[in-house]
């Protein structure tokens, strides 16, 4: 939003106790005169009491104060070695002399988004300065948006009234002043823990849902292991029983055999956890938030020792009462196969088709990302990514603050690239502003309801060098003596249908009211920063005709390969000045496939937790079956003897395991359906029940239910009759 925008929302609104303007920005920092490039933070004076950070050491900004500056915790340990004398000294920012009066304490972090598309990562800042919106310095006028806000709400002020609230005053705001673009904005208030966020929510949650079928599952397994070990202890347990042991006492011993199970595993969990962290932090992608603050701490030792117990007692107490309720005559009775043990066996069945119910569960999510993710690479992005190299150029300092040096470097560096061997073509790229577009001649969207509309700062080098196609019309060049535009497929066919667009002119947002822009041509839709983002309507300005180009992303076409002349492309244009850095030097590949590390990051976790859940539960079936042979080997016996072949046992026995496996397989598909429409928004062009991924994960699941079915079936079809015919 624009800074006197800023001033009236602070002035009229009721449903804040405070509120801050704040803005991100690219320069030079110069500390006992070595400088580096730096992204600082300018923040207003309720900036703190919003955030409640504190410095430590130091202070914040007194109210007014110019000329100063507070330090992020990052610069200050890695530059500074964590020297406290750094306070009250004098460092240069972008080419001003300012004094540290204050270091961000340890685990502050400002991550807040900007609202301009151009600063999509959230980096840390390196240096926060005040920043001045006074009405005397607001002479940018309304129609340059260089502030985002962040406020606190008042206590018993919900949400949808502070928007409610919000808008009644920026339709106030656009009526008292119809000659900017107010119609070309959108407000949104929203939580920022939801900014903050944002999909990672979603995405937690259905990783922490993928944890917990896990450890279901394995605790199923558990409470197989201990109705396996009670069964074949019911001899001695009777024995026990018949010399006076109560019941009580019996099922405190297994309770307490299953403490210890318990015990020992979250112990070793906890060993592998704290491996599993310093890897996942050391090999995770930086998109996903505060993945490196992650830790093992207090909390997760108590959730981890509360939920071993709780393991213990829902999946331990059933086997330990089962076996307190033995009839002593019955098990002293007969031999090892026992109507208890029928019963064990069916609940072990049970537990069985609920492994692998879940596990399906794990497995379809699994399989969704996955082709999703193979969609995402699939689709075309609407140019070639190979042979690209990119790196950005953030212009600061009082030698850059005006348009025509600014345009004058930019000019020199995209000479000396194209002029460089090897080297196809150059441009630059900006992302300006976002907003809903205005058509000359046709009625405005109402408010809040027309198409939102990315306006993109372009040279013509950049269409040559990303190899975009021309759909209609003509390119636009870099010497335009009228105000032109090229718009996008998904612009054209959003706004303007089945007409034709050329010729058409267009709204948009400046710093200084200018004509409406004529269309001259349509490309097709680039996703050049996403992947895993649907096409929306873009508009491409010729640079010249920017308000201003201080931060810039190039884009080199090489003949081989970009890796090995980034170097060499990099110092011919650090040459232009060396005072401006020139920084994120990296291949368009590599750009992209970071834009999708997060999904990428997520489809991993999920798939390891998914086969995880596929071993425990062939595990689980193939435990249950191979108990099962030994239980009956005798019945098997007689059957053999009786004239029964290896081949009909071998058939009995896989028929039983599949039915275990076909009813748990058409549970977990059952509970599939209805869980996966969780992960709608964290997928990309696939449905929640698509049915293809649900077909190929039964049918995977019930092969490995097959394999671990059939060596207790073969071990079965082997038994010797006579062995088997004394055997007890």
């Amino acid at each position: 939003m624009a800074g006197p925008d800023f001033l009236d929302w602070k002035q009229q609104a009721q449903s804040f106790e405070k509120m801050a303007g704040y803005g991100y920005g690219f320069g030079t920092l110069s500390i006992n005169g070595n400088a580096d490039q730096a992204m600082n933070a300018f923040v207003t004076d309720d900036f703190w009491a919003i955030t409640g950070a504190q410095p430590s050491p130091g202070r914040t900004f007194a109210p007014g104060e110019r000329d100063v500056a507070i330090l992020g915790r990052g610069i200050f340990e890695r530059r500074l070695g964590s020297d406290p004398n750094i306070i009250g000294k004098t460092v240069t920012l972008d080419g001003r002399a300012v004094t540290v009066v204050g270091v961000m304490p340890p685990g502050f972090r400002f991550q807040f988004p900007q609202s301009a598309p151009s600063v999509t990562e959230l980096t840390e800042i390196d240096a926060y300065e005040p920043s001045d919106m006074s009405p005397a310095n607001q002479v940018r006028g309304r129609n340059m948006a260089i502030v985002n806000v962040v406020a606190r709400l008042k206590p018993g002020t919900s949400i949808q009234q502070a928007r409610a609230e919000m808008e009644a005053i920026q339709a106030r705001i656009a009526r008292e002043n119809p000659k900017s673009f107010y119609d070309l904005v959108t407000l949104r208030v929203v939580p920022l823990h939801e900014k903050l966020v944002g999909n990672a929510r979603r995405a937690l949650l259905v990783l922490l849902a993928a944890v917990g079928f896990v450890m279901l599952i394995a605790c199923a397994n558990l409470a197989n292991l201990l109705l396996a070990r009670a069964s074949a202890r019911q001899k001695e347990i009777a024995v026990r029983a018949a010399l006076g042991a109560g019941r009580l006492r019996v099922v405190w011993q297994f309770l307490a055999e299953g403490v210890v199970l318990s015990v020992l595993g979250g112990a070793v969990g906890l060993l592998l956890a704290r491996w599993g962290i310093a890897l996942m932090v050391r090999l995770g992608p930086q998109a996903v938030p505060r993945l490196a603050e992650t830790s093992m701490d207090g909390r997760v030792l108590g959730f981890t020792f509360a939920v071993s117990l709780l393991s213990c007692l829902l999946f331990g107490l059933g086997p330990a009462v089962a076996c307190s309720q033995t009839k002593l005559h019955h098990v002293l009775k007969e031999g090892g196969w026992t109507a208890s043990g029928a019963v064990g066996l069916n609940i072990r069945r049970l537990l069985v088709g609920g492994e692998l119910a879940l596990a399906l569960v794990l497995l379809v999510g699994a399989g969704l990302m996955l082709k999703s993710f193979w969609r995402m690479n699939a689709r075309p992005a609407g140019f070639d990514p190979e042979s690209i190299l990119v790196m950005r150029i953030s212009l600061s300092g009082p030698n850059y603050r005006a348009m025509p040096q600014q345009l004058a470097y930019i000019e020199q560096a995209l000479q000396r690239l194209e002029a460089a061997p090897g080297v196809r073509a150059a441009g630059i790229a900006k992302s300006t502003v976002r907003g809903v577009v205005g058509v000359e001649g046709a009625p405005p969207y109402p408010p809040g309801q027309g198409p939102q509309t990315t306006y993109h700062t372009r040279s013509a080098g950049y269409f040559r060098a990303m190899g975009v196609r021309l759909l209609k019309g003509r390119w636009m060049t870099d010497a335009e003596s009228t105000e032109v535009v090229l718009v996008n497929e998904t612009f054209a066919r959003v706004v303007f249908g089945a007409d034709d667009p050329i010729g058409r002119r267009i709204r948009i947002p400046r710093q200084q009211p200018a004509p409406a822009a004529a269309i001259v041509g349509v490309v097709s839709d680039l996703k050049a920063t996403k992947l895993d983002a649907d096409a929306e309507p873009e508009v491409y300005i010729p640079y010249r005709q920017s308000n201003f180009v201080r931060m810039e992303d190039v884009v080199v076409k090489t003949a081989g390969n970009p890796v090995g002349m980034a170097s060499a492309l990099r110092e011919l244009v650090s040459a232009i000045d060396r005072t401006q850095p020139v920084y994120h030097v990296e291949t368009l590949e590599q750009a992209l496939a970071d834009s999708i590390s997060p999904r990428r990051f997520n489809l991993f976790l999920l798939g390891v937790f998914a086969a995880v859940a596929v071993v425990l539960g062939a595990v689980g079936i193939y435990g249950v079956m191979s108990y099962m042979v030994t239980q009956r080997t005798h019945e098997i016996g007689v059957r053999m003897a009786l004239g029964a072949r290896q081949g009909e046992v071998l058939r009995m026995v896989v028929r039983q395991g599949m039915l275990v496996a076909a009813v748990g397989i058409m549970c977990g598909a059952a509970a599939a359906l209805a869980l996966t429409r969780l992960m709608g928004s964290l997928l990309y062009e696939v449905t929640a029940t698509d049915p293809s991924t649900f077909v190929a994960v039964c049918l995977a699941l019930g092969a490995a239910a097959l394999a671990a079915c059939c060596a207790p079936a073969v071990k079965a079809a082997r038994v010797d009759p006579i062995v088997a015919l004394r055997y007890e």
